[in-house]
């Protein structure tokens, strides 16, 4: 059920140095340096070991157990549910979050965000190193607004300091969203006037190996993020077109382009390899790796994929012993085995394919699919924040998400699958278009974004049939708005902590909730 945290050890020693993992329940301070650590230490060093542990945060499960990282999301959102073979967690199950609950998250973040900030003071004042600079900038927005939109307040101008504060204060959600979206502008700015070609970052970076305007793109494609999950908000209508005066969609992330780390996972060693993989897919042997037996497919999930005819169901699960595609109600105490619940991944093997969840042990690992960008611009688009056709980035989201998967003939199979006579589907009949935008937006997101998914749920109450558990003594009657601050912050910040009231994490809200 449990594995233990790894680092991944594909980078040179400088590097590792650098990076904080596995950190000790109740040792862990978001500030503490390293007095190992060299003082000044290149960005083309720094850059790549932050893209790695920047993906395990989003695309894998830094904690490494059932309850500490992107785990919990899929589990919220109705993508898997827990096997009917082990003794099962009542408080997973009955949604009774701890402090120790998705702490992980918060432990790696924070040290990936000091080492970014590393970047941003090794080129202070000097040009020669905007390139470097925005991307830093970047990649701290995008590990900052994951923070807010699970935490909340969160620790923001006085964190990851280098050690000059040791109990930092905590700051307003909305305004370090505020603050967030100007940051993302200012990297563009600085990607645009970057001057000297020595200061492309090429091999050192891992996503777009130094084409900047990849990057430029990537920046507005999370701000557009991050603006529409203002959407419910007071001043939502007015502050978000505000932002977005002129954009269109060339400016965000396109067909093809997804952002994912890549070029250094291989199945060498089970710490090399891809952050999924190490999760729910297989060890070096091709045996059953990590959490892998222990989650399933979930009833709510399958069934949708399999009322609406979709392509992606085999992608996403496995098939059983009677090679049938079978979820587990989250939260069921009923006999259920392995070999009758369909696993996850799309792969029962662990060899190397070219379809599903788990390809092979070297897979890219995903920051922001062109799916979910595309998902973005139908979304906005349909509000009228930017220019496009919402029915066009509609279907070429689907069809993104077809693509990533490795469905034949994606754009193809995305048109018979839209066409269908339902509005969970077909965006040209829907009688409420958001509404189906996000309903695919979800389907598409299943593992690959679930913490997305998480947002527009608690943003848009969509899927609105999401089921809760149906384990005994259960009393919730919605999935959780937030998770509680860590033990680690409870244990070495608890006067801020206390400072933001009582929280409960089925009823304290994030800002931008309804």
């Amino acid at each position: 059920m449990y594995k233990n945290s790894k680092s991944l050890f594909l980078v040179a020693a400088t590097i590792l140095l650098l990076t904080t993992y596995g950190c000790k329940k109740g040792t862990f301070d978001i500030n503490d340096t390293n007095p190992n650590v060299p003082s000044t230490v290149a960005p083309s060093l720094i850059l790549p070991s932050a893209l790695l542990s920047t993906a395990t945060i989003a695309y894998g499960n830094p904690g490494g157990g059932s309850q500490t990282g992107n785990d919990l999301f899929n589990i919220y959102m109705g993508y898997w549910a827990v096997s009917g073979d082990y003794i099962p967690s009542a408080a997973l199950l009955t949604y009774n979050i701890t402090s120790d609950f998705g702490g992980s998250i918060w432990e790696s973040a924070y040290p990936t965000i000091q080492n970014l900030k590393a970047i941003n003071t090794y080129y202070a004042g000097s040009k020669v190193g905007n390139n470097y600079a925005g991307i830093s900038l970047i990649l701290q927005a995008y590990l900052m607004e994951r923070m807010v939109n699970i935490y909340n307040n969160v620790p923001y101008t006085q964190a990851a300091n280098s050690g000059t504060n040791f109990f930092p204060a905590y700051d307003d959600a909305k305004t370090i969203y505020t603050s967030l979206i100007s940051q993302l502008d200012s990297s563009v700015t600085l990607i645009n006037s970057a001057t000297a070609a020595t200061d492309n970052p090429g091999s050192a970076d891992l996503v777009y190996g130094g084409k900047m305007s990849s990057w430029v793109a990537f920046a507005k494609t999370l701000k557009l993020k991050m603006l529409l999950h203002l959407t419910q908000t007071s001043d939502g209508a007015t502050y978000i077109p505000a932002h977005l005066t002129g954009a269109v969609p060339s400016d965000f992330i396109g067909a093809g382009a997804d952002a994912a780390v890549s070029g250094l996972y291989n199945n060498g060693a089970a710490a090399n390899q891809n952050p999924l993989w190490q999760e729910i897919g297989y060890t070096t042997t091709l045996s059953d790796n990590g959490n892998k037996a222990y989650f399933r497919a979930c009833s709510y999930a399958v069934n949708f994929y399999l009322a609406n005819n979709d392509p992606r169901a085999s992608l996403f699960y496995t098939v059983n012993t009677s090679g049938a595609i079978k979820g587990r109600a989250f939260g069921s105490t009923k006999l259920e085995h392995n070999a009758d619940i369909s696993g996850l991944g799309g792969n029962a093997t662990g060899n190397p394919q070219t379809s599903g969840l788990l390809q092979s042990a070297a897979q890219p690992a995903v920051l922001i699919s062109a799916s979910e960008s595309l998902f973005l611009q139908a979304e906005a688009a349909q509000r009228g924040y930017i220019t496009g056709t919402a029915a066009t980035l509609y279907q070429s989201a689907v069809a993104e998400s077809f693509r990533l998967l490795g469905v034949s003939s994606p754009t193809s199979a995305a048109a018979t699958y839209t066409a269908q006579n339902s509005d969970a589907v077909n965006f040209t009949t829907s009688a409420d278009k958001i509404k189906t935008i996000i309903t695919q937006k979800w389907a598409a997101n299943n593992t690959i974004d679930p913490l997305e998914s998480w947002n527009d749920w608690r943003r848009l109450g969509y899927p609105s049939d999401l089921p809760i558990s149906i384990y005994p003594g259960t009393t919730a009657t919605h999935i959780p708005y937030r998770l509680l601050y860590p033990t680690s912050e409870n244990n070495y910040n608890k006067d801020n902590v206390a400072k933001q009231g009582t929280i409960n994490a089925l009823t304290s809200k994030i800002f931008w909730m309804p």
